[in-house]
């Protein structure tokens, strides 16, 4: 897909960040696996940043493993942890790793989950573990017909995979070598990693959708004399060989597009089981709604999220479509249109 056609958007928002906004402790909870003598763990390299970075959804900010040292060796990689907190029927669809450098460092990255921590602690998992078979949406090219199903990326930057939803508590997500099992001499990096349940609207918004692209990173000064210079802070979107905000595919900053892309989107006759969850007293992970999906779970404007104006771009150029992205808006109104079908409005704009 391409163009940015308005279709039926689809969120994807980040579980984890969710938890550690609420007050869930990173530590023991999300972390990149020790390295000890004989397990083939390979950890964060020294200066390379720590673990809650990789959760600060802050895809430019990197963090940096100690893969280049692993080279001679074969079978290395990273072991990552993820601890659903053992919420009843909680609901999981899709990985996404941000701002990674997998093609220069020569590898690849599989999933899997269990209901017991331990089996996906260790490096190539225990053999109880049920081994996650994705789907590409975003820069996944290659994945392995059989179990492990290994995604090996077609280019540095962003991937999303999405998967059957599980509600298994614990996850591991594996970064290893691709090239005979062997990283590069290039130390992997990633930006940032979101996983979480993928929502798509009922239905697509109403045809008064408003899109914009907005540089209001720029300030104009106008002299005395009445001339006007001008400041820009930033221009948007960063690109370079080493590093590159979500879903752009150019490594030199002079071709990518500048500004930040908002949309205003209206969605007219939703069912009122589609906005609001069935009670309200208490969250339930296994209820579907906008409120307990999105809006609850990014605290409003609060969080970033990945977002797709089209929920059918999948695959090759796909990227176009998707943009990192956060609510403008603080309030989610609704209005009632019909006995139990309600109007409701999102003001979305492009986070860097």
């Amino acid at each position: 897909m391409a163009n940015m056609n308005i279709r039926t958007p689809r969120f994807y928002v980040d579980s984890i960040s969710y938890r550690l906004s609420r007050g869930v402790a990173q530590n023991g909870v999300y972390d990149v696996q020790g390295t000890s003598t004989g397990n083939n763990l390979v950890g964060i390299k020294s200066g390379g940043g720590t673990e809650a970075d990789l959760f600060d959804m802050k895809p430019l900010n990197l963090v940096t493993f100690d893969t280049a040292a692993s080279v001679a060796s074969k079978a290395d990689g990273v072991v990552l942890s993820l601890d659903t907190m053992g919420e009843t029927s909680s609901k999981h669809s899709f990985v996404a790793i941000l701002n990674h450098n997998l093609v220069t460092a020569t590898g690849r990255f599989k999933i899997a989950a269990s209901d017991t921590k331990a089996q996906i602690e260790i490096f190539d998992w225990h053999a109880s573990a049920t081994k996650i078979e994705p789907t590409e949406i975003i820069n996944g090219d290659t994945i392995d017909g059989s179990s492990p199903f290994e995604v090996t990326p077609a280019t540095d930057g962003s991937t999303i995979v999405k998967f059957a939803e599980s509600d298994l508590r614990y996850w591991g997500i594996q970064f290893e070598g691709s090239d005979s099992d062997n990283f590069s001499g290039t130390d992997l990096t990633v930006g940032c990693v979101l996983m979480g349940e993928i929502y798509e609207m009922p239905h697509a918004p109403d045809m008064s959708v408003k899109r914009a692209i907005i540089f209001d990173q720029v300030d104009i000064v106008e002299s005395a004399g009445g001339q006007r210079f001008g400041n820009m802070t930033s221009h948007g979107r960063t690109a370079s060989s080493t590093s590159k905000s979500p879903f752009t595919t150019s490594t030199v900053a002079q071709q990518v597009f500048g500004g930040r892309i908002a949309y205003n989107l209206n969605f007219s006759y939703l069912a009122s089981t589609d906005v609001m969850p069935d009670e309200y007293d208490i969250y339930n992970p296994a209820d579907d709604s906008t409120v307990e999906d999105i809006w609850n779970k990014t605290n409003g404007q609060h969080l970033p999220f990945i977002f797709s104006i089209d929920k059918s771009s999948e695959g090759d150029n796909a990227e176009s479509e998707h943009i990192f992205a956060r609510f403008k808006q603080d309030s989610l109104n609704m209005t009632q249109v019909a006995n139990d079908f309600f109007n409701i409005s999102m003001h979305i704009e492009e986070e860097f």
